[in-house]
């Protein structure tokens, strides 16, 4: 049996060690470390894959874990969970459907993760708890999905030689490849980019709109000449 002394001769052993090497990313017992105890854990709400991950001693050699993953073993918190969950995904225009998982952290992160209708692009978002306040999921749960609807609503931006499609003056909806050409120039600079057919279709009535506007703001430029 391991006694207390011989256990705080480790703990001195590895500290000294952190010391001299002073970079977790070359630390030969890091990994180690992190799973050591490890326990990812999951289950599902309402279709939502939920994960609690541990690891690193539990977090707690270094500080007291942010959020008790016991939790996930009540009825009532996960209710707790689900409805934030729901009321902030449809706040950010976030179809249920798209939903693929939660992932929670005794460190006090949350991250969500949304996919495209074709299961094909994740668009993340990530909370982090600061070490120094209180663990707090419903803040958590509403700046993780803001932030992986700020990811899906990017304007979408096509490398060179990359296909997309734009609406154009007679609001059809055509496929091009971005050549760098004054018309992709335009397109990208307005938001006229879409990866899919139906996207740039629902779109349609916003992007005349704002070609509109672009069109008046590059005659005033036009009028004002080379000044």
């Amino acid at each position: 049996m391991i006694d207390d002394k011989t256990a705080k001769m480790a703990i001195n052993t590895i500290s000294k060690y952190c010391d001299q090497r002073c970079g977790c990313s070359q630390c030969a017992i890091r990994n180690a470390c992190r799973d050591m105890y490890r326990s990812d854990e999951y289950y599902t709400i309402s279709g939502i894959t939920t994960y609690y991950e541990e690891g690193y001693f539990k977090r707690c050699m270094i500080r007291s874990p942010k959020f008790d993953v016991t939790q996930k073993d009540s009825a009532d918190f996960r209710k707790y969970i689900n409805e934030i969950f729901l009321r902030e995904a449809e706040k950010y225009g976030l179809p249920m459907n798209t939903a693929n998982s939660i992932k929670w952290s005794a460190n006090g992160e949350i991250k969500v993760t949304f996919v495209d209708d074709d299961n094909k692009i994740n668009y993340i978002g990530v909370a982090k708890c600061h070490p120094d306040d209180a663990f707090n999921p419903e803040i958590g749960i509403k700046l993780a999905i803001e932030r992986a609807a700020q990811a899906m609503h990017a304007p979408f931006v096509p490398a060179e030689g990359e296909t997309y499609y734009y609406v154009d003056d007679e609001n059809l909806v055509y496929s091009t490849i971005n050549h760098n050409t004054n018309k992709d120039a335009l397109n990208i600079a307005v938001g006229n980019c879409f990866k899919k057919h139906k996207q740039a279709q629902a779109n349609v009535d916003a992007i005349m709109k704002r070609i509109e506007k672009v069109t008046k703001l590059l005659e005033k430029l036009r009028d004002q000449g080379d000044e």
